[in-house]
């Protein structure tokens, strides 16, 4: 893991399940030693609610700012300082009129 987190391994586009990847052991949910190839499959198939979950909570991040999300699903640190007071309905009047 990076020594400033997540803003750190995710400075440049990263796929959804490295992306995912990179949270879970930030979140200690994976040992700071687990490979990716051993837990891939949580983010490539259907009924893992970990990977699920993970990416649940990239997505939620961009939504409010901290992250962005292109279309090729990859994520990366917003280098702009995020609006961190926007409320529900701010994100979604935003989403609405964009």
């Amino acid at each position: 893991m990076a020594v400033g987190g997540l803003r750190d391994v995710l400075a440049d586009w990263t796929d959804y399940d490295g992306a995912g990847f990179e949270l879970g052991k930030i979140l200690g949910v994976f040992p700071g030693d687990q490979s990716f190839g051993g837990v891939k499959r949580m983010f490539w198939t259907d009924g893992y609610p970990l990977g699920e979950m993970l990416v649940d909570v990239l997505d939620r991040m961009a939504e409010a700012g901290v992250l962005l999300k292109n279309e090729d699903l990859q994520y990366r640190w917003n280098p702009d300082e995020p609006n961190l007071a926007l409320t529900q309905d701010d994100v979604e009047r935003r989403e609405r009129t964009s």
